[in-house]
């Protein structure tokens, strides 16, 4: 076991330390209680482990700069942020030394411990956003390097309302904001249709990854315009200037559960000034001007065979 010195003072005892080639230390393990004084005040890094929750003990990360990135609390601790006080076992900081991400639980989970085991160590928070008060059980909040609101990441299964550029909706997985704390995106807890410059287009994704609330499938410019969305229903046939014809829709993929069942893989749709982006090849963008678009909808009776989950993956 060694101690080692940092620009928060020396530190240990801690294994398993990493460094640059300069010597700056990138990350350690703490072997024993180890208290660091950082931006948001004095905190106890995580030391012990439990067989169940926490295995292992998450080691504390630097910046090549030498300031702090991450830190796993030893107990779950409520730490001052942007938006008030927040109960936090994870938190991530920038190089500057701000905040960056705040994670109230960081346990992990496994055929011994159970997502709904974990829910049970948590309670619904309130938190003021630009697109209205969202009270829920959070998985992780992210900041902007000024203070201002990222991203919220919900609770698999919760939703919330929230103000849209489209209208009052609810929204599931998360939402992100611009800086200047616009809505840039959500994820639609159910289909909605949303008028965009090439006629009228339901938006939803079956399988939004739900990891984070970074990224979204329904997304905004800074003025409230439309951005991109994912559509599992309507198909877009563009007809160039020469004549010739292209045609985009969701596309069926093997269930990762079931390959005996198809899944609908939706349709990404981008919109930037002039143009439009169909699927995930960034060469078929057209010019809006000089181009037609046409929108039709899948058959119905594909959507009859299709499992958008599973008792495995959820």
């Amino acid at each position: 076991m060694n101690s080692i010195e940092t620009r928060y003072g020396t530190l240990g005892p801690v294994d398993h330390v990493s460094a640059a080639p300069d010597g700056t230390v990138l990350s350690c393990v703490p072997a024993a209680p180890l208290t660091i004084r950082t931006p948001l005040g004095t905190l106890v890094a995580q030391h012990t482990t439990d067989d169940l929750r926490r295995p292992k003990v998450e080691p504390l990360e630097f910046h090549p700069d030498g300031t702090l990135r991450t830190i796993a609390l030893e107990t779950q601790t409520v730490v001052p942020t942007p938006l008030g006080p927040m109960a936090a076992e994870l938190l991530t900081f920038y190089p500057g030394g701000e905040l960056r991400r705040v994670f109230p639980l960081n346990g992990k989970l496994s055929g011994y411990w159970s997502e709904k085991e974990e829910v049970t160590l948590t309670a619904p928070m309130r938190i003021p956003t630009p697109a209205g008060d969202v009270e829920a059980l959070i998985v992780g909040v992210q900041f902007h390097p000024g203070g201002a609101l990222r991203s919220l990441t919900l609770w698999p299964g919760h939703s919330v309302e929230i103000d849209t550029p489209v209208g009052r909706q609810r929204a599931r997985v998360g939402m992100a904001f611009h800086p200047d704390g616009a809505l840039r995106s959500f994820e639609p807890a159910s289909m909605i249709e949303v008028q965009s410059p090439i006629g009228a287009l339901a938006a939803f994704d079956p399988h939004a990854l739900g990891i984070h609330g970074d990224e979204n499938s329904l997304c905004f410019h800074p003025d409230g315009s439309l951005a991109g969305l994912s559509t599992p229903r309507d198909t877009v046939t563009v007809t160039l200037p020469d004549g010739q014809v292209r045609r985009f829709a969701p596309t069926m993929v093997p269930n990762l559960c079931d390959e005996r069942v198809q899944d609908i893989q939706a349709l990404r749709i981008c919109f930037h000034p002039g143009t439009v982006a169909l699927g995930d090849d960034s060469r078929d963008a057209f010019p809006l001007e000089g181009h037609g678009f046409a929108l039709g909808r899948l058959l119905q009776n594909l959507f009859a065979p299709i499992s958008y989950a599973c008792d495995i993956c959820g």
